[in-house]
């Protein structure tokens, strides 16, 4: 097994949370084998013996973030589980804003099956059909990882918001053919105690399928 000169010997683990500490400081983009074997004090061949090449290793790195994700209450009402899966999926990706850029790329791994098997279980064991199932499934994921990715790539951070609409609101002119946006960019700065986006909008797609349920 690969040592590092006077250095507790590599490991897949410590490889791993090298790579993940790396990536949670400077994205994913910057990060590279040979620049993780520097920080890690060690050669980039002795690296390729625990993981093969980078895809691998972003497999696992995707896969370290999954395995964060909670298990739902089996006695728990669809509703109250979904939420919890999609609460939890969506916490783990905002302490890793890096794995929404691959998290759809990579190959899929059992920690993300499982996530993905523990939505729809929840839904199809509390009275959706199949296809309400597909739909449900496909809703909730697709709003996971928007989500996460619009928090990861949006310019602004919640904090800057109030400031930068004030910004725009001082620059446009009056008489520019937008007066909805407008409107709406006024309402967001005037309204600082607005609910979270994504419970609000988890909530819609919830109440929805409810609605759906409650009419079959």
């Amino acid at each position: 097994m690969p040592r590092t000169k006077g250095k507790e010997p590599l490991s897949q683990e410590k490889i791993l949370l090298a790579a993940v500490k790396y990536a949670d400081q400077n994205g994913i983009d910057k990060l590279n084998i040979r620049q993780l074997a520097t920080l890690l004090n060690s050669g980039a061949m002795s690296l390729y013996y625990y993981f093969s090449s980078k895809g691998e290793l972003l497999d696992a790195m995707v896969e370290f973030v999954a395995a964060q994700i909670e298990t739902p209450d089996p006695n728990a009402t669809w509703r109250d589980g979904i939420a919890r899966l999609a609460m939890s999926a969506h916490e783990a990706m905002g302490r890793h804003p890096w794995v929404c850029r691959i998290w759809s790329k990579q190959t899929l791994g059992p920690n993300r099956l499982a996530f993905m098997e523990s939505v729809l279980r929840v839904l199809r064991q509390n009275g959706f059909s199949i296809a309400d199932a597909y739909e449900a499934y496909c809703a909730i994921t697709v709003h996971i990882e928007g989500s996460a990715l619009q928090a990861a790539e949006f310019p602004l951070k919640p904090k800057d918001y109030q400031r930068a609409a004030a910004a725009f609101l001082e620059s446009v002119d009056a008489s520019a053919p937008i007066p909805y946006f407008i409107e709406n960019v006024r309402y967001r700065m005037e309204h600082a105690d607005l609910p979270d986006q994504f419970t609000l909008v988890l909530d819609m797609i919830l109440n929805g399928f409810e609605a759906r349920l409650a009419h079959k």
